[in-house]
């Protein structure tokens, strides 16, 4: 599994330097951290103001300056792009005054459609599927719940999902039928350090992966997913912030309680909130605490003992265990800000608690039927 892990390895590089290059603030772009980086006169914390040439430096050029003056340093420059609309007004080249309409500090704070490229139509469509199972597609009327169309949208996803989950499965049966063989091949060239023997036991490795059909696309198949849960994630996150007219067209007749969310009403309730949310918290936690355990206790059950995996194995998994920790209180914290999310992650961890078990009840006629394959 050597190469597996080099290509998970070099996925999750890839996936960091992605996002640290895209953090922080980009000079001569509009964008909403630029926009608020330009200080004002007599702002609250006594810095000095931008100037004309400081907010250039931050917006880049701008795209109407008939309304400033250059000798006077008096008016206003507007930025006017895909981006948003920027407008900021001077004083003897001073910035006294800023507004803007489109911009957002994330896309986690973007109204759903806000944006318009393929990526937020995949984000509307699953938005409008949730907005319409909200009533159960006409059934109650203009009654809208959004935790209704939050259940039924998770549900549905899940489900689609499903085969790929199957085929991952598959994947980690055959992998634990290779294993007694992959331990001979490791104890066989376990004292062997030269290149020719790495070469030599690399060889064997993959023709044991090709003789059990292991191949880098089926360990790669739960990365297919991601894009699905991303979008999802999306939805539940940006949903609440959407004017509905999006999904419904105008003047349509929405209730109040629509975005009320079981016992504590409406999101957004200040210091209070996360007090509210603590019972699905919990719930959220406890549920993804079980989901690890019983997948690390069952793969852990299955597999035979290797005597060779030495301390590298060990290692491998009490990082495993500090990860699954760190994950459970990562997940519990982000539910005490959104009860959406929390109410997302309960339905989608009790459906993977729902397949685990499926799977781990048929595990043995499935691992019966692949060992009479190989």
């Amino acid at each position: 599994m050597k190469l597996r892990n080099k290509i998970l390895m070099t996925l999750l590089v890839v996936v960091l330097l992605f996002g640290v290059s895209s953090c922080g603030t980009k000079k001569g772009v509009v964008s909403f951290n630029n926009y608020e980086a330009i200080v004002l006169v007599n702002n609250e914390n006594g810095e000095n103001a931008s100037t004309f040439n400081d907010v250039i430096n931050l917006l880049g050029t701008p795209t109407d300056l008939t309304n400033y003056d250059t000798e006077t340093g008096d008016g206003y420059l507007v930025w006017d792009d895909d981006e948003g609309y920027v407008e900021v007004t001077f004083v003897d080249e001073e910035a006294t005054n800023k507004t803007q309409t489109g911009l957002y500090q994330s896309i986690y704070t973007t109204p759903i459609g806000e944006k318009g490229n393929w990526w937020d139509w995949v984000i509307t469509q699953l938005g409008l599927f949730t907005f319409h199972a909200s009533n159960l597609f006409g059934i109650l009327g203009n009654t809208y719940y959004y935790w209704i169309g939050l259940l039924i949208m998770t549900l549905v996803i899940r489900t689609l999902g499903w085969p790929i989950y199957a085929k991952t499965n598959d994947m980690s049966l055959k992998m634990q039928l290779a294993q007694p063989e992959l331990n001979r091949i490791q104890e066989k060239y376990r004292n062997k350090q030269d290149q020719a023997s790495q070469q030599r036991m690399q060889m064997e490795t993959m023709e044991l992966y090709k003789k059990y059909k292991i191949n880098v696309f089926g360990c790669l198949m739960p990365l297919l997913q991601m894009p699905i849960f991303i979008a999802m994630y999306q939805v539940v996150q940006r949903f609440p912030l959407t004017d509905i007219t999006l999904f419904g067209g105008d003047g349509f007749v929405i209730n109040d309680s629509f975005m009320s969310f079981l016992w504590m009403g409406s999101e957004g309730l200040g210091n209070t909130e996360w007090l509210l949310n603590l019972p699905l918290a919990i719930l959220v936690s406890g549920l993804m605490f079980l989901s690890q355990w019983l997948t690390q206790h069952r793969t852990k059950t299955k597999q035979r003992p290797n005597q060779y995996a030495g301390a590298k194995a060990q290692q491998s998994q009490n990082t495993m265990k500090y990860m699954m920790y760190f994950m459970v209180l990562m997940m519990g914290f982000i539910s005490l800000r959104s009860a959406g999310i929390a109410f997302y992650w309960v339905i989608g961890t009790s459906y993977q608690l729902l397949q685990s078990y499926i799977s781990y009840r048929n595990m043995e006629k499935r691992q019966d039927k692949l060992r009479k394959q190989f």
